[in-house]
């Protein structure tokens, strides 16, 4: 069970007590309740520590192995290995919890180091994983509510009373029958340790019953209350992440799946907005719990139901106040703008983004949902999508979808033409066309190697992958009868991410014109400048910076020549095919701007070795010189409907942002242009120079201040020296 921890020292921009919902009369409180407020700091604190692991966990693997023999079906050990975590994971109980369940993280005891030991030797003898994305996953939460545990029990079985099946459905139909019954259990569980708190909280007896009662209900019937229907859900969340290994489930679109349940709430008068929004910040403070930072995880609001109709309700401004109550790395949340989008939510949701907390972002609709559909996504599948993490798509509760497979460094495949030209590996192209055919060939390289690779593992996942708890949460696998990984998926495709495309046309640009334009330099003499680090040239640097064209400028030179690689990456990626279907591009990268960028050296763009690329599909970080409204002139100017594998507009807006509400709306125009020109995605930062520079110098008074990165938010001070740079450096608009 949890302990005492020392708070967190912390700086926030401290938001209004109350906020008001559109069409709401009573205000809702911002100020966490003590019980919850303990909560969050101590997530605060802890996540300044090192995750530690689960030793029950392995232990449970091994003994699942011990017990497996060659004539065990695959998937029934699978299934085994899943419900046997869950039998044995412990559960970490606290007070002011609202709702329950998460494991107990903790570091092995010195007398478990035999076991454990002996555990690994056991586990070194299963097949290897083939590795591929697990974790990256959305359930069909709208079935579980619906039918419950036991809903989904009875249609287990009846589906395989089916005279029909083959001896694969049958098998597959008993692991999916033995992970619910998994499920089922570690409810029961939590529930016995809700039980045992009233003898050890005898003070607060009566909420530890009313938690036992609701778990034991959801244990086996299908949810009835909001309260019952949030502890599921985050009771799959808890055997997804750590049965199964599915690490980043998010809880996704919160104000679509738990609506039903609100709205009956409150008109039985069972609930009030209070009391439903203070569980949601219990959600939103136990995903801090179970992931540390350096990742994401998402929930996603508005946007359109399946008929096509506008869902804001109650619950869409809650999960944006709860992020604004909670202010923690996770969950970040994402709008989903369509040009029906109610005038309300979006000035609700840019009075939250001027708190500082870096959300919403702001997801297009429109965009989205028509390539959903050019990926064969049927129109009421095509609005019920979530954003995996970050940006990344893939529709709710159908999708075996891997995403970020893998992250293409593109100013490397320009270093690596001009390292062969000066290598005299390949001859030195004599045109600006022939140096792009050049560059395109390795990049197009790069990409059908990654689909083989991609498509091998695809093909090995179905003999040593294999999810049954995931394919009980999938459509249509219960349908087919076939696992997440044989197939059962509606939905099945990779994407990829491509990294500095900004980089890549300003490099072209530099070279274009200095090389086969003026021919100041020629082709070898600039790869021996960059060589040498642009050490003895730094004029030509600041030339190239402050007087060549630039991506993000609203420049028809610079954007054209972007949009042109945009374009050909794109066709590119679809010329492949990794399982069933093409392979999807994606431009946005995570942290991997930073990483790549400290593998690269200097580019001709004037970037220095080692340096961060740039952060989306933007411009390259301080090159954006003409305003915020050229920026995103520039980004929307290619076509962004293909790339499902998500894309990254990043805004940092001063802190004027904050003063008024003719800058708020200044702000909105601005991100509202670039949704009406297609753009995919946009997230703001309003966390200035100067706060940044102090959290730089003082990171014990800023350990919650939040920034978005690249896709994903979080903690300034926890970021390496090089990203927090990077971040500074972005060009800070006024409005």
């Amino acid at each position: 069970m949890g302990g005492p921890v020392q708070a967190a020292t912390t700086h926030v921009i401290t938001p209004a007590d109350t906020i008001t919902i559109p069409g709401v009369a009573e205000p809702l409180s911002l100020l966490l309740p003590p019980g919850l407020t303990a909560l969050r700091e101590k997530a605060l604190t802890l996540q300044r520590q090192p995750q530690p692991p689960i030793p029950e966990i392995r232990l449970a693997d091994a003994r699942a192995w011990s017990e497996h023999t060659d004539s065990e079906d695959w998937l029934v050990w699978r299934a085994r290995r899943c419900a046997e975590r869950l039998r044995a994971m412990p559960i970490d109980l606290e007070p002011g919890e609202g709702i329950v369940g998460k494991p107990l993280l903790r570091h092995p005891a010195p007398d478990e180091a035999p076991a454990l030991q002996a555990a690994e030797k056991v586990l070194a003898t299963i097949p290897p994983y083939p590795g591929g994305d697990a974790g990256h996953f959305h359930p069909d939460y709208e079935k579980l509510l619906t039918l419950g545990v036991s809903g989904i029990i009875r249609e287990i079985q009846e589906r395989s009373r089916r005279p029909d099946l083959t001896g694969e459905q049958r098998t597959f139909y008993e692991a999916c029958r033995i992970v619910m019954e998994g499920l089922s259990t570690l409810i029961r569980r939590i529930a016995d340790g809700c039980d045992a708190m009233c003898q050890r909280d005898p003070n607060d007896a009566p909420r530890w019953r009313t938690l036992s009662r609701v778990c034991r209900r959801v244990a086996t019937e299908r949810p009835v209350t909001f309260h019952e229907a949030l502890q599921l859900l985050f009771a799959a969340e808890i055997a997804l992440w750590f049965g199964e290994d599915h690490g980043l489930a998010s809880p996704g679109r919160i104000d679509q799946t738990l609506r039903p349940f609100y709205d009956a709430d409150l008109a039985a008068g069972r609930t009030t907005r209070q009391e439903a929004f203070e569980l949601l910040c219990c959600l939103y403070i136990h995903m801090n719990r179970i992931l540390w930072p350096g990742s994401a995880v998402a929930v996603m609001v508005g946007g359109r139901d399946r008929h096509g109709q506008d869902v804001t309700n109650d619950l869409t401004y809650l999960a944006m106040a709860a992020r604004q109550a909670t202010r923690l790395v996770y969950p970040t949340v994402g709008l989903v703008w369509h040009k029906g989008s109610p005038d309300a939510l979006m000035n609700f949701a840019m009075r939250v983004l001027a708190t500082g907390c870096g959300d919403p972002a702001f997801f297009n609709d429109d965009v989205i949902s028509h390539g959903l559909r050019d990926h064969g996504a049927s129109e009421p599948d095509s609005h019920n999508y979530v954003n995996s993490t970050c940006v990344e798509i893939k529709v709710a509760g159908a999708s075996n979808i891997w995403v970020t497979c893998p992250y293409f460094n593109l100013p490397q495949g320009l270093l690596d033409v001009l390292n062969a030209v000066t290598a005299g590996t390949i001859t030195e192209p004599t045109s600006f066309a022939e140096l792009q055919e050049q560059v395109r060939q390795n990049l197009a390289g790069k990409v059908r190697a990654a689909a083989e690779s991609a498509d091998r593992v695809w093909q090995q996942r179905a003999k040593t992958g294999c999810f049954p708890l995931a394919s009980c949460f999938i459509a249509d696998c219960l349908d087919k009868g076939q696992d997440f990984d044989r197939g059962g998926a509606r939905y099945n495709w990779v994407e990829n991410s491509f990294v500095g495309l900004a980089n890549l046309a300003d490099s072209l640009l530099a070279v274009r014109n200095l090389v086969y334009e003026r021919r100041e330099l020629g082709l070898k003499e600039f790869q021996a400048i960059l060589q040498r680090n642009y050490e003895g040239h730094e004029p030509l640097r600041q030339r190239i910076l402050n007087l060549l064209p630039h991506y993000g400028n609203d420049n028809p030179e610079a954007d054209s020549l972007a949009a042109d690689w945009a374009d050909f990456l794109i066709q590119t990626t679809e010329a492949n095919t990794v399982g069933p279907h093409r392979y999807v591009p994606g431009f946005f990268c995570w942290i991997m701007h930073e990483r790549l960028g400290s593998e690269t050296g200097a580019t001709p763009d004037g970037r220095l070795a080692h340096r961060p690329l740039a952060d989306g599909a933007g411009a390259a970080q301080g090159r954006e010189q003409n305003g915020p409204t050229a920026s995103v002139l520039s980004t929307t100017a290619w076509n962004h409907r293909a790339v499902l594998g998500g894309l990254v507009h990043n805004l940092k807006l001063s802190k004027s942002l904050l003063t008024n509400a003719s800058n708020l709306n200044a702000a909105r125009r601005v991100i509202e242009t670039y949704l009406r020109r297609g753009g995919f995605e946009i997230q703001v930062n309003v966390a200035g120079r100067e706060t940044l520079l102090e959290a730089q110098a003082h990171p014990e008074q800023y350990q919650d201040l939040l920034v978005r990165v690249a896709g994903y938010s979080d903690y300034f001070v926890h970021l390496n020296r090089n990203m927090q740079d990077e971040v500074i450096a972005r060009t800070e608009h006024e409005v």
